[in-house]
């Protein structure tokens, strides 16, 4: 173990890889006692990690054992990242709302951004089937955005099952046009 340690902190890859191996249970098993607001527990994990690298560079052989130095160390960074975490000055970070999750709000609770834009886009549909479609068109067209199928809309229409497709076909390459 002396070996090892010495390694380590001369900057030996492969022996820090090999102490961090050897207390990585510690770790975890002392950061599942803390909970960090906002955070995760590969957060506590990642912290605790930082723990053993101090132990690794700062402990002193003369003082106590390396174990009891790491648990030591571990616990402390966890302790001070939870404190910084609760800190005054970090409240109004830790209760931040991500703007970007606006737009992942779930399905069936009112998002008024989406519905501002989903009613803007409406509007530019409507106006641009009103100048643009034909009278059998726009009719054609707003019975299939209701959900009634070709035949449906050929049999209240009057009209054949091709001429129906030719109508919606001729509808949505207009807006299209019209909307881009």
């Amino acid at each position: 173990m002396d070996r090892l340690l010495a390694d380590a902190k001369k900057g030996d890859e492969q022996a820090i890889e090999q102490l961090v191996s050897d207390y990585k249970g510690l770790v975890r098993s002392l950061s599942n006692k803390f909970y960090l607001v906002g955070g995760d527990k590969d957060d506590l994990l990642q912290e605790g990690m930082l723990g053993v690298f101090y132990a690794i560079n700062k402990y002193d052989e003369e003082k106590g054992s390396f174990p009891a130095f790491v648990q030591l160390c571990v616990f402390r960074q966890l302790v001070a990242v939870v404190k910084r975490d609760n800190a005054v000055k970090q409240k109004a970070l830790n209760n931040y709302v991500d703007l970007d999750m606006v737009a992942h709000i779930a399905d069936g609770e009112d998002n008024p951004l989406e519905k501002l834009i989903e009613k803007e886009n409406f509007e530019r549909v409507l106006k641009a089937a009103e100048q643009n479609l034909s009278p059998t068109e726009r009719r054609v067209l707003a019975l299939f955005a209701d959900g009634y199928s070709y035949d449906y809309i050929a049999a209240k229409l009057g009209k054949s099952h091709k001429s129906v497709d030719g109508a919606l076909q001729r509808a949505r390459k207009k807006l299209l046009e019209h909307i881009d």
